[in-house]
């Protein structure tokens, strides 16, 4: 389980692809020596156990389900990405519950700022737009943020959701580095996810699962 709330960046050091997956190695990371093997770790918010750690990185084994759903079997040598180690009981909640399980990818499409904040679109899968709200949770790149608005077009078949991103996360996350049309992992809030799946189960009229 995590927060969202993003404790560093680290960068790609090697990623090694196999026909089970691949084998990713992070550097540049400040806690690596507080790692232990099986510990959770979220890059770009979706949740990998620690296979190996040193001084300064970790490594993960990735699997073909998660290389499916991500876009982590393209990252390169040298990018930067989001890092949060997994929350712990009475650790407070400072952004929202944040589970590693990345829904799908979502698209950036604008970017502008305004004074210093900066105002981004990101266009969503249009067959997950019952899973975002106005001013709901959201995770992107495993970053927890607040969607402004959302704007839906039904005859192209669009959903673009609105964030504001301050100062503080393009520093400390690698929002910055995003370009138009790049891809972005996204979750969305589980308790809206689960308020759907039960609503879509139930039998008509009764309020009984089915």
């Amino acid at each position: 389980m995590f927060t969202g709330i993003i404790e560093e960046t680290g960068m790609i050091r090697s990623l090694e692809k196999s026909e089970a997956g691949c084998v990713l190695s992070v550097e540049g990371v400040s806690f690596g020596r507080e790692l232990v093997p099986g510990e959770s770790v979220a890059i770009n918010g979706a949740c990998m156990t620690v296979t190996d750690r040193w001084e300064s990185g970790f490594r993960v084994d990735v699997s073909l389900e998660t290389l499916a759903v991500t876009r982590m079997g393209s990252f390169v040598r040298g990018e930067r990405v989001n890092l949060e180690r997994a929350t712990r009981l009475g650790d407070r909640l400072g952004g929202h519950l944040v589970l590693g399980h990345v829904d799908g990818l979502g698209v950036l499409t604008f970017r502008e700022r305004k004074g210093e904040t900066e105002f981004l679109l990101v266009a969503l899968p249009y067959d997950h737009r019952a899973l975002v709200i106005p001013k709901g949770s959201i995770a992107v790149d495993g970053i927890s943020l607040t969607v402004n608005r959302i704007r839906e077009d039904s005859s192209r078949k669009e959903c673009l959701i609105e964030l504001a991103i301050i100062p503080h996360t393009l520093d400390v996350t690698n929002l910055g580095d995003r370009n138009i049309g790049d891809a972005v992992h996204l979750e969305y809030d589980i308790v809206g996810k689960y308020i759907l799946r039960s609503q879509e189960t139930m039998l008509p009229g009764t309020g009984r699962p089915s």
